[in-house]
């Protein structure tokens, strides 16, 4: 199970919230039944192994260095280190390997650029790998409550290093932010004794949302373009509404929960809409 709880999503059970994946149940689904499927090659099997092995080793030494880009290691940060061990179903020696990866990432002396190569090779052809890693690095950057300036250029970096582009980065980025702001009100509002409608709100909110886009067709459609827009128009229109449909902008403003997850679900809407246009025009 180790394998599809690693290529399933890892966001939102750290944060609560609905942002994962777009394809990362479908991906750790297919994982487990490789693994349980008793026709596969033992060489297909240990390639997934050894694809999980390195994942593994690759993202625990990156979270390790985004945890000391502000120049110390929080008893926070380490927590959610271990709870995403746990998450992951690591055993103990997983948990032990883990554990090392995360101390050599602190190192001043971490070799960041063979990180970034080894984990380009594994991830050429599964391209839910760079979200998941990203996913992780996020949880560790916001593990003490707010994002310090000299991580957030740490998390800049290991991004551009891993191959995602500073536009989706930003747009998973806004997500993550947006279900952070909401998750932070909810623990409030939890300790200050929340009725239980806003308990089964909660739990609502933390369904993941759908954003499925149909054909191309629809894909333009609900970025307002035509199909013969050049690529500079289509990066306009995504910025333009990405920015006017930020679930930030409405979390700072204490909107209800209700319409921070409509603004979240329009935002993943956006993303998987351009997405499927960049496929199509390779860009």
């Amino acid at each position: 199970m180790v394998l599809g709880k690693l290529f399933g999503g890892t966001f939102g059970f750290m944060v609560g919230g609905p942002i994962g994946a777009l394809l990362g149940a479908a991906v750790g689904h297919n994982f487990d039944q490789q693994a349980r499927n008793p026709s596969i090659t033992s060489k297909g099997f240990n390639e997934h192994s050894h694809v999980q092995a390195l994942f593994l080793q690759t993202a625990f030494q990156l979270m390790g260095h985004i945890a000391k880009a502000d120049g110390r290691v929080s008893e926070l940060e380490i927590a959610t280190a271990r709870a995403i061990m746990e998450r992951l179903g690591l055993d103990a020696s997983q948990r032990h390997t883990a554990i090392e990866c995360f101390t050599a990432g602190k190192q001043p002396d971490f070799a960041i650029a063979t990180a970034f190569e080894t984990f380009q090779q594994i991830s050429s052809n599964r391209p839910n790998l760079l979200q998941q890693l990203l996913e992780m690095q996020l949880n560790i950057a916001y593990a003490d409550g707010k994002l310090h300036p000299r991580t957030h250029a740490q998390l800049l970096f290991t991004a551009a290093g891993v191959g995602v582009s500073r536009l989706q980065f930003e747009a998973l980025h806004s997500l993550f932010r947006g279900q952070h702001h909401w998750s932070k009100k909810q623990q409030h509002n939890d300790s200050r004794g929340a009725n239980s409608d806003q308990s089964g709100q909660r739990r609502s909110y933390g369904s993941r949302p759908t954003a499925g886009v149909n054909s191309i067709g629809q894909a333009y459609a609900i970025l307002g373009l035509s199909q013969d827009a050049n690529i500079s128009e289509i990066k306009l229109a995504y910025r333009r509404l990405l920015k006017k449909h930020h679930p930030d902008k409405l979390a700072a403003n204490n909107v209800s929960p209700t319409e921070i997850k409509k603004a979240t679900e329009k935002t993943r809407e956006l993303t998987a809409a351009y997405e499927r246009i960049r496929e199509a025009r390779n860009f």
